[in-house]
């Protein structure tokens, strides 16, 4: 086991190298994050919205009676 022991053991360089990955990967991350938790915004008034059907509903319900005729 005394060789796995020094599996992680990294000179000054490689540390480097491993930390500018990261620094170089951690702002894409958080974009990634930011953008997918802010894309879609709440909408304001719950009540309103569920009193309005969703227009794709409404487009995918005339498209299959279009192709029943």
């Amino acid at each position: 086991m005394k060789f796995a022991s020094g599996i992680f053991v990294l000179t000054k360089r490689e540390q480097r190298v491993v930390i500018a990955i990261v620094l170089a990967l951690l702002p894409g991350a958080i974009a990634k994050y930011e953008w997918a938790t802010h894309s879609h915004p709440l909408p304001l008034n719950r009540a309103e919205t569920a009193a309005t059907p969703p227009a794709a509903g409404a487009r995918d319900e005339s498209e299959s009676a279009d192709e029943t005729r």
